[in-house]
């Protein structure tokens, strides 16, 4: 990625998008998940499964928050910027806790995000890939 005092305040500005996420997953929010992605986002999980569209997604996380508290953390990002696209490349670590009672789950995986700035200068999630370890 480019160094330099122009590239900070982007960078800054995807660094507070994914916390944002986070907060959110780990609230069950899916309501502000659902105004940070862009009406065509796709989700591609790592075991192939393809989300559609902002309502898919917004289904597809009730159904894990009604399963799950979903906590998880990003232990590194790379950030990558081309022109109105910005590329994030995190190592992500998941905890499920199943709301039965049963025994957390624990995993990793690398996760791709393609975001695209809007014209009011805002970032906004077009594209994730999942990548389970």
């Amino acid at each position: 990625m480019p160094v330099g005092a122009d590239f900070q305040p982007v960078v800054s500005s995807i660094a507070a998008v994914r916390q944002t996420w986070l907060d959110s997953v780990r609230a069950g929010d899916t309501e502000r998940l659902a105004s940070m992605v862009a009406d065509d986002i796709v989700v591609v999980h790592s075991d192939g499964r393809c989300v559609r569209g902002r309502d898919e997604l917004k289904a597809d996380f009730q159904k894990g928050f009604e399963a799950f508290l979903i906590d998880q953390r990003v232990d590194s990002a790379e950030i990558v910027l081309r022109g109105q696209w910005a590329f994030e490349i995190s190592e992500i670590r998941t905890k499920l806790t199943p709301r039965t009672g049963t025994e957390p789950k624990q995993f990793h995986s690398t996760t791709v995000v393609a975001l695209r700035r809007q014209p009011d200068g805002s970032w906004k999630i077009r594209r994730v890939l999942g990548l389970l370890d």
